[in-house]
């Protein structure tokens, strides 16, 4: 019992420490910089974020830990970008989410747009978002893309987490778009294909990203099967490219890209949606032939076979009762004998 008071009065000790390290003097408040100010609220989040209950991970964050420098910058950066409005979002979002994020904040090259992003997301995504944007060098690079896209950056990191931020960010907003519209293993498929797909020049870049978003099922497939086809080929060349858009009915229908002995691109055909449905048609009716019709055709021949061998047995069966009943009729007849009739015994 006196041990947990004595870490219970550590703990309230560290805190004012903390917050006297924190926060000007109070002379000095009414002078001292907006930013200062900002931080030391900023501070007084996170401590109510953990609450009474949790006083000594507040002060092992904010003493130990970096979180008063942090609270410090993030501040300052949120009063330099936006004012005492960005100030006041900053300290919403610590204490509601901690330092959580008051790390992904500081993770930001530009605090300002992240903020914005942050507004227009639904409150159940903001705690993911924060913590995709913690996440040391990729949640920074994250945090540039959204700078440069925007919300739809988050929304489809979130969708794809590890994938639709690299989407926004090689492709821009017709990536970011994009992922939102894929299947996980849609976007993997094309994340692949994402930096030759950016090397593209605009024009057939945009066009292949239509085929993309009008018929990613298909497309997604094509690509699939080229690079199993053609390992260590690349699919999004500016040869390859201009095939499939010209011939993109075909591609979509199933013919493939193969190379000539010259290392061209060609289109070959395939079966098609009419050659795999002929196909599905004959393995239908072959299905039906070996499972349905051929066992009642078998049934049918045993049937006329035992039929006419039972024909045949009762026809030689009434022959020979014919052929005796004759021959013993001719056994009874009388003979004649030179004039005499004698019978036969």
């Amino acid at each position: 019992m006196m041990n947990a008071s004595r870490r219970l009065t550590l703990a309230l000790i560290g805190i004012l420490v903390a917050l006297a390290t924190i926060g000007p003097r109070p002379v000095a408040r009414a002078g001292a910089p907006l930013g200062v100010l900002s931080g030391t609220s900023v501070a007084r989040a996170i401590l109510k974020y953990f609450g009474k209950e949790g006083t000594e991970e507040a002060t092992e964050f904010l003493a130990r830990q970096g979180g008063r420098e942090m609270a410090e910058r993030v501040g300052a950066a949120a009063v330099r970008e936006g004012g005492q409005e960005a100030a006041e979002q900053v300290g919403r979002l610590a204490s509601k989410y901690g330092p959580e994020a008051l790390t992904a904040l500081d993770n930001a090259p530009e605090l300002a747009p992240l903020l914005a992003a942050l507004d227009e997301l639904p409150e159940s995504q903001v705690r993911a978002a924060l913590a995709r944007l913690s996440a040391g060098p990729a949640g920074r690079e994250l945090a540039q893309t959204v700078g440069r896209v925007g919300v739809s950056a988050l929304r489809s990191e979130l969708k794809h987490p590890g994938v639709g931020g690299m989407l926004a960010r090689v492709l821009g907003d017709d990536g970011a778009e994009l992922a939102t519209k894929l299947t996980s293993d849609q976007a993997i498929a094309v994340g692949r294909h994402a930096d030759d797909l950016a090397a593209l020049p605009t024009t057939p870049r945009n066009g292949v990203l239509s085929l993309l978003r009008n018929d990613a099922e298909r497309m997604v497939g094509f690509m699939g099967r080229f690079a199993a086809d053609n390992p260590g080929k690349t699919l999004f060349t500016a040869a390859t490219t201009t095939i499939i858009l010209t011939e993109s009915e075909r591609i979509l229908g199933g013919d493939e890209i193969v190379f000539d002995a010259d290392g061209n691109p060609i289109v070959v055909s395939k079966a098609g949606i009419a050659g795999r449905t002929m196909k599905a048609g004959g393995e239908a009716i072959a299905h039906v032939s070996v499972n349905y019709l051929q066992p009642l055709f078998l049934t049918v021949i045993a049937f006329v076979v035992t039929f006419a061998t039972l024909f045949l047995s009762l026809k030689l069966w009434h022959t020979h009762q014919r052929e005796k009943q004759l021959t013993a009729t001719m056994l009874k007849q009388p003979e004649t004998i030179e004039g005499s009739v004698v019978g036969k015994e």
